[in-house]
């Protein structure tokens, strides 16, 4: 099968395209290609069976959606975030278009069911792929926790760190963050720069993942589970709130506890996460790019 990958930028760099272009897209390139298929990424001068356009949310993107049904047998839409409705990311621009662009594509390919439920309202055709992993990048599984005296650690995006402040008398001095810059917190942390050739090793130097969210939007309830997905897929033992994409990959990893269920007490729940099991051995397999490569494929052949 003949597959155009179309993402919003000619950069190839992980580190300096946005998160969901390199976890949906370009790290999907070498498994799709191990199954046979011909696959190119931004290449409009040619025919396709399947063309896929990934998260652009803007007027623009519908054109270049409406372009491809020029050179494609069947289109379809990558989005990781749900834009569908106002909120405090998503301005009438990303919704209207966001609207539009389901509505003329052959089908909806979304990270999460919160997502898929709002993508129904404009496509019936909508594929739940959860963010994969590169198990080839994320290799060596953590071994040793140190429970007494841990490390606690986060990853992601600065702007979406302000949650950890609410627990600064637990953290201050004793946790790594991951990030593109160093987030205004109240408390004292190790900051180490995020960049996609040391990601893992930089996780490893974490013991506990400390992941607090406020849910207090469809479109922080609706995230994906990547977030965590890289802690577990490591052996390292999570702390987090429930979103509905972290229970789902609760029932393939035991070393995640909620804060929900504990009254927000971390104290408590990471008592009660020191009796879970770490094995990585189901989550590894149930987020491998090669398994979701698989079953993405046999969602565009319809």
């Amino acid at each position: 099968m003949r597959i155009g990958l179309f993402i919003p930028t000619w950069r190839r760099d992980y580190d300096r395209v946005q998160s969901a272009i390199w976890i949906r897209a370009l790290q999907m390139v070498e498994p799709l290609r191990a199954l046979g298929h011909d696959v190119s990424v931004n290449n409009p001068l040619r025919r396709y069976d399947v063309a896929i356009y990934h998260r652009g949310m803007l007027r623009k993107s519908v054109t270049v959606v409406r372009m491809l049904r020029h050179i494609a047998d069947r289109v379809y839409w990558d989005t990781c975030v749900d834009y569908f409705d106002r909120h405090e990311a998503a301005d009438d621009e990303h919704v209207s278009s966001s609207r539009a662009i389901a509505s003329i594509v052959d089908g909806v390919c979304v990270p999460t069911a919160g997502i898929a439920e709002s993508a129904r309202r404009y496509n019936s055709n909508v594929f739940i792929m959860t963010d994969p992993v590169d198990l080839q990048h994320f290799a060596v599984v953590k071994r040793a926790i140190n429970w007494d005296n841990p490390v606690f650690g986060w990853s992601g995006v600065a702007v979406k760190a302000p949650p950890l402040d609410a627990y600064a008398d637990l953290l201050d001095g004793r946790t790594r963050i991951i990030a593109e810059k160093p987030p205004a917190l109240s408390f004292r942390y190790e900051f180490e720069r995020w960049h996609h050739a040391g990601f893992p090793d930089a996780l490893r130097r974490c013991d506990i993942a400390f992941l607090p969210r406020t849910l207090d939007s469809t479109y922080t309830i609706n995230n994906s589970s990547f977030k965590a997905l890289v802690f577990a897929v490591l052996g390292i033992p999570i702390v987090a709130n429930r979103l509905p994409s972290y229970q789902a990959m609760a029932e393939f990893y035991d070393g995640i506890v909620f804060l929900d269920d504990f009254g927000g007490d971390a104290r408590a729940a990471l008592a009660a996460l020191r009796q879970r099991s770490l094995d990585s051995a189901r989550v590894r397999q149930a987020y491998d790019r090669y398994t979701w490569a698989e079953k993405l494929t046999d969602w565009c052949r319809g």
